[in-house]
């Protein structure tokens, strides 16, 4: 009577795994352990319609036994629609981080010190255009520009938190915390740009 709603990556992978090609069907037969159980199912059922496969017993035999999938810090995206929509989704998180020099050097501005909210401002609006840019398409300037900002946004906390003395721990760490995740995600987008 109900109907079963399925997920958007559930529909994808009904949507692609017939789509695949030989090559890229042994791959996930190889791979089965770390697929959904589903699309590794799917991948079988396939597999076995076009005689890659003569039985379930085939994947038991050195070709398709599964494969291990070594650690990395920055893991490589080989589908190019993952790599596209990771990277759009960390670009999505740092248009949302330039809000916090854009209010920031707004109120800056307001009470006073025109010229460094002035410039605190314009470092959120630059941070803003790279950030949406990498929304678009992906290019090493906006990462490297992104970059940059980083690490000079970091070091002008740096500089506020010491020129305040008021030495609390908890502000560096969250500091250097926040700045590394920053950082992470745009190496990442670095060691997995092939477009």
């Amino acid at each position: 009577m109900w109907k079963k709603r399925y997920s958007k990556s559930e529909v994808d992978f009904r949507e692609d795994i017939p789509n695949y090609s030989d090559e890229q069907l042994k791959e996930v037969l190889k791979l089965r352990d770390h697929y959904q159980p589903e699309a590794a199912q799917l991948a079988i059922q396939e597999a076995l319609k076009r005689g890659i496969i003569h039985s379930e017993q085939d994947l038991f035999s050195e070709e398709y036994r599964c494969e291990e999938i070594p650690f990395s810090l920055f893991p490589k995206i080989k589908r190019d629609r993952n790599r596209i929509k990771i990277r759009r989704s960390i670009a999505r998180s740092l248009v949302i981080c330039s809000v916090l020099p854009v209010v920031f050097g707004l109120i800056e501005m307001k009470t006073g010190n025109r010229w460094e909210g002035a410039g605190i401002l314009l470092f959120g609006l630059l941070w803003l255009f790279c950030s949406s840019q990498l929304i678009k398409v992906f290019h090493v300037l906006f990462v490297r520009s992104l970059m940059a900002g980083t690490i000079h946004g970091a070091l002008y906390i740096f500089y506020r938190l010491i020129s305040s003395q008021t030495y609390i721990f908890m502000d560096f760490f969250l500091v250097l915390v926040l700045a590394g995740l920053i950082f992470y995600g745009l190496v990442f987008m670095l060691k997995n740009a092939r477009e």
